[in-house]
């Protein structure tokens, strides 16, 4: 590591101006348009699916986040170096809660019309300022040195997108300069990383390093490395900081093996809560949609993925709703689990749920109703990281009652604080607006998505996403840190992403959209391009999904 970067986080070369790391960006966006194609041949070979059903679309929409990630970040340093602060004062406000409300999405004219189903709100501490707020993305991105040390970079195995937005987060935020082992299950991509990256490789702020375990190991104990960061899973950061034996007492005592500065980002079983309402049989089957593509994508290893579905007691749609989700979930294309470990934890749930109703076999496909919410259930203490999607109903003698019940459990008995999904529709939420703020306050985790699957903020660029903030080594729960805030919010609580309960146009996130992939490719060609003339194609192949 020292034959390519120094510990005060500059590379031999010194640290890049504010004008050099736009054009390492905007390179960036290059490469990944001219890759985009050989990127979704190589993804395929490795994960086939039907070219014509539902996801297909995945390999794009990764690239449609990494693309969105890097001109997010690209256009905040552009609005740094032309001395104007990129988040305007209108767009902050101070909750009753004492906390900060920050408008982190739309930005631009070409957001509001593209992405135009969907806003975000970043919550922050209430000890935060706005002149805090207003001057933190100056002082982060300055051509002042900032010393953000070595980092070792342990990259998740589950979705290709998460590598891009920590590496922009460690180099650009972070001031760090960055050695990153792929993980195994990614490691065929490893040769498409680096051309993307080639000019930070070649600037000597990053390099890859080998996949192995024990690469990664040595790396994280070295003297060269001054810290971590990880997206994985809690059992992974605990062998690391406490090892594998006597793990218990080490915690106890306080006795790590690993004493560095480590942030991480872990998953958690994420619940998705339905406000009830006067739903139409349409609601109903596009909520259902909804539902089952946070379960499904990517055979539901995911972060985020939908786990526990909420219900109110005696709500007339609920059967609906289930039957609908249960239809979707049976008949959509059967994809086999392929994550390491998947296979013990569906074992978990089925040994302990005599009630587990497979769906499909083949790809064990499983639906739990009317699991007891004081149960001891892995379902409910783990992420199961499969196709397993367990309903819950709450007593819901009034609406407070229900919302409160449904805070109480998200909060006290579902593992981890990374996200949490509210489906309510538009006359409920109008008409119980103050409960509804007290829900999405209520909940203690990183991101409430609000009528969206809470992780769809990833695809904006600029809501920071991670564990609800108290988590510790001892306790690492969701992890500790964020990513994706390229703004530099200080003290960032939770982000809020809110989509709409009747979209005008089917979503691409949706598995009956008819064009998902073809939107996504035409998103990524503007994405990667800045060309307006690409802008028409998108709303088309959207409008006809």
């Amino acid at each position: 590591m020292r034959q390519s970067a120094t510990c005060d986080g500059r590379s031999p070369h010194g640290r890049p101006s504010l004008a050099q790391r736009i054009g390492l960006l905007n390179g960036l966006r290059r490469r990944l348009g001219e890759g985009a194609a050989r990127f979704v041949e190589e993804y395929r070979s490795v994960h086939p699916v039907d070219p014509r059903g539902p996801w297909a679309v995945e390999p794009w929409g990764l690239q449609v986040v990494m693309a969105q990630t890097a001109r997010v970040l690209e256009r905040v340093l552009r609005k740094v170096e032309a001395g104007h602060p990129p988040v305007k004062r209108t767009w902050i406000r101070r909750r009753d809660d004492g906390r900060l409300a920050v408008r982190v999405f739309p930005m631009t004219w070409d957001e509001r019309l593209l992405l135009s189903d969907y806003r975000a709100q970043a919550w922050l501490s209430p000890e935060v300022t706005v002149d805090e707020v207003i001057d933190a993305a100056p002082a982060t991105y300055g051509d002042s040195p900032r010393p953000g040390g070595v980092t070792l970079l342990l990259a998740a195995g589950n979705a290709a997108n998460l590598l891009v937005s920590d590496l922009l987060h460690l180099m650009f935020e972070q001031g760090c300069v960055v050695a990153v082992k792929m993980s195994p299950v990614l490691a065929f991509l490893r040769p498409h990383m680096e051309t993307v990256f080639a000019d930070f490789i070649s600037g000597g702020w990053l390099r890859f390093v080998d996949e192995s375990l024990e690469a990664g190991s040595y790396l994280a104990h070295h003297p060269g490395v001054d810290r971590l960061h990880m997206t994985g899973s809690a059992a992974t950061h605990d062998a690391l900081v406490w090892g594998t034996v006597d793990q218990a007492e080490r915690k106890r005592s306080g006795s790590r093996l690993l004493d560095k500065p480590f942030t991480a980002e872990l998953g958690g079983v994420t619940p998705v809560i339905v406000v009830p309402g006067p739903w139409s049989a349409a609601d109903i089957r596009r909520q259902a949609d909804l539902i089952t593509f946070a379960k499904l994508f990517n055979c539901g290893h995911i972060c985020g993925a939908a786990q526990v579905l909420v219900l109110p007691e005696g709500w007339p749609q609920g059967d609906a709703l289930i039957n609908e989700v249960r239809a979707f979930m049976r008949g959509l294309e059967p994809r086999p689990p392929y994550y390491p470990g998947t296979a013990a934890k569906v074992a978990n749930v089925l040994s302990g749920h005599a009630e587990a109703e497979a769906l499909q076999e083949q790809s064990r496909r499983i639906l739990v109703e009317n699991v007891d919410p004081a149960a001891e259930t892995s379902i409910f203490s783990e992420e199961v990281f499969s196709d397993v999607l367990a309903v819950v109903r709450l007593p819901a003698r009034n609406l407070r009652s229900y919302l409160d019940g449904a805070v109480e459990f998200v909060n006290g008995r579902l593992y981890g604080d990374l996200s949490a999904n509210v489906l309510v529709d538009p006359a409920t939420a109008k008409r119980e607006a103050g409960l509804l703020d007290a829900l999405i306050a209520g909940l203690s985790t990183g991101t409430v998505g609000v009528n969206e699957w809470a992780i769809m903020g990833s695809i904006l660029g600029s809501a920071p996403w991670g564990g609800f903030p108290g988590n510790t080594p001892t306790d690492i729960g969701s992890g500790i840190g964020k990513v994706l805030n390229p703004l530099c919010l200080p003290m960032p609580e939770k982000s809020v992403l809110t989509g709409n309960f009747r979209p005008l146009m089917k979503p691409p996130r949706s598995v009956e959209s008819r064009t998902a992939m073809t939107t996504y490719r035409r998103l990524l060609e503007y994405l990667t391009t800045d060309d307006p003339r690409r802008i028409p194609g998108v709303a088309l192949a959207a409008a006809r999904g």
